[in-house]
């Protein structure tokens, strides 16, 4: 008895291929074997979720041609080669082919593989153009925030403290990587429930980025003010206590979102 192969069975292996990529590329970073404790952050753990979710909702539908099925197996044969950049090639051009589609379906997988490639590589592109102009706004709202407290000054991108302490924000400490996942995570979201956007989603979205901004720029704040401090903020459990209150933060915005949108019975 043959095997009746329908498309969602196409996008599922797709899919799969994609997470193991994704997997082997943060267990395994540049053939280094890592201590990393979680194999994908959270943003890629919800949009690899809602990824599969949305190809449940394929059923037996026929959605592709016989030309789309070949080019999406020729796509799939890049994750073969273990190189994330690659993969993310093939994630790009199927995720392009997917957006072009009339099918709701089709175009929120193809958001959410968009999104997964952003969130490796295209976001990392815009914020190295970027940095400059944002590293140095998030400089001046760290110096406004502690400006009352006194002794602070900013020379350049440094914040100089009244004590001697003299920190700068890098690159990785910027709010710009949270707001990333918090977009990512906002999209996830949305498509495990709906396969559509609506207004009230446009208004979480903006709420998730600037309470990830103010959250992100209140933890500089506190390591700016002594070298215990920074320690605590930056290595130490403040790094895992701002995590956590960003994803309940996040998750808080999205449910209160959904509920403002929910139709009010009569």
């Amino acid at each position: 008895m043959g095997v009746n192969l329908r498309d969602r069975h196409v996008m599922f292996a797709f899919a799969g291929c994609a997470a193991l990529a994704t997997l082997w590329h943060r267990i395994v970073p540049e053939g280094v074997t890592s201590s990393r404790v979680l194999p994908f952050s959270a943003g890629e753990a919800i949009a690899l979720f809602a990824l599969f979710v949305v190809i449940t909702r394929m059923k037996n539908d026929t959605l592709f041609t016989r030309v789309d099925l070949l080019i999406i197996a020729a796509l799939g044969v890049a994750f073969v080669l273990p190189s994330m950049m690659i993969a993310c090639v093939a994630m790009t051009a199927t995720a392009l082919m997917l957006l072009t589609r009339h099918d709701a379906r089709l175009t929120s997988a193809g958001q959410l593989l968009l999104a997964l490639v952003s969130f490796q590589y295209f976001a990392r592109l815009i914020f190295d153009l970027i940095a400059p102009y944002a590293l140095w706004l998030e400089t001046i709202a760290v110096t406004t925030l502690l400006s009352p407290l006194g002794g602070f000054s900013r020379d350049g991108f440094d914040i100089v403290g009244p004590n001697g302490l003299t920190i700068f924000i890098e690159p990785p400490c910027s709010a710009f990587h949270n707001v990333s996942v918090a977009v990512i995570i906002w999209l996830g979201l949305i498509k495990i429930e709906r396969l559509h956007f609506v207004r009230s989603d446009w208004w979480a979205l903006t709420a998730m980025i600037g309470v990830t901004i103010l959250l992100n720029t209140i933890r500089i704040t506190l390591m700016a003010q002594s070298l215990t401090m920074l320690q605590y903020w930056h290595d130490g459990a403040g790094v895992t206590i701002v995590t956590v209150v960003m994803l309940v933060s996040v998750l808080a915005i999205s449910l209160l979102s959904r509920a403002a949108s929910a139709p009010k019975l009569a």
